[in-house]
C-alpha cells in the first residue's frame, strides 16, 4: 500500500480528523467493510503525527529486531515509540480522534495537512508544511529528480 497526496483539513474541537475517502478505500482494501479500519498514531519527526496501518505498524516493529542501533539506543527508542503510540479506529464518518497528548507534543492545532509518505500518512501544520514545500522547491529544484535517477538506474534509450 502506497500513500500519496496532500489534503488540507481541520482538526475539530473534539480532536477528530477526517480521513479522505480515497485514503479510506486503501485502508479497507481487502478488509471486511463492516469492521472499522484502524490506524496507529505515533509522534513523528519535525512536529508531525504519523499514521500507520496496523500491518504497517507491525512491520515497523518487526524491522526494529534488525536495527543497527546499539541495544541501549534501541531500547530508549522503543520505549518512546511504543509508549506514545495509540491505536485509533475510524468512525462511521471516516474520522479518527487524535490523542490530545500527541497533538500537544507535535504542536498541532486546527489547520493541518494530511500527506501521503509512501508507507504512512503524516499530519502536519498546514502553514508550516506549505512554506516548507515552497522553500525546498526554491532552494533545491532538483530534489524532484527523475525517478530513474533516484533509483540509480540509467535512462531508457
Amino acid at each position: 500500500m502506497v500513500f500519496t497526496g496532500t489534503y488540507e483539513h481541520t482538526i475539530d474541537a473534539k480532536k477528530r480528523l477526517a480521513i479522505p475517502s480515497d485514503v479510506r478505500s486503501l485502508l479497507h482494501n481487502g478488509d471486511d467493510e463492516d469492521q472499522p479500519a484502524s490506524l496507529y498514531v505515533v509522534l513523528g519527526e519535525g512536529q508531525a503525527l504519523c499514521l500507520y496501518t496496523e500491518g504497517g505498524f507491525e512491520q515497523r516493529a518487526a524491522e526494529l529486531d534488525h536495527s543497527q542501533l546499539d541495544a541501549d539506543q534501541l531500547l530508549t527508542y522503543e520505549r518512546l515509540l511504543f509508549s506514545l503510540a495509540k491505536r485509533v479506529e475510524l468512525d462511521k464518518q471516516g474520522r479518527i480522534r487524535l490523542p490530545e497528548n500527541l497533538l500537544t507534543m507535535a504542536n498541532l492545532e486546527s489547520d493541518v495537512v494530511l500527506i501521503g509518505v509512501k508507507d504512512h500518512l503524516e499530519v502536519r501544520d498546514r502553514e508550516t508544511w506549505l512554506s516548507h514545500v515552497k522553500q525546498m522547491l526554491e532552494m533545491q529544484p532538483q530534489i524532484l529528480m527523475n525517478p530513474r535517477r533516484a533509483m540509480g538506474r540509467p535512462k531508457a534509450t
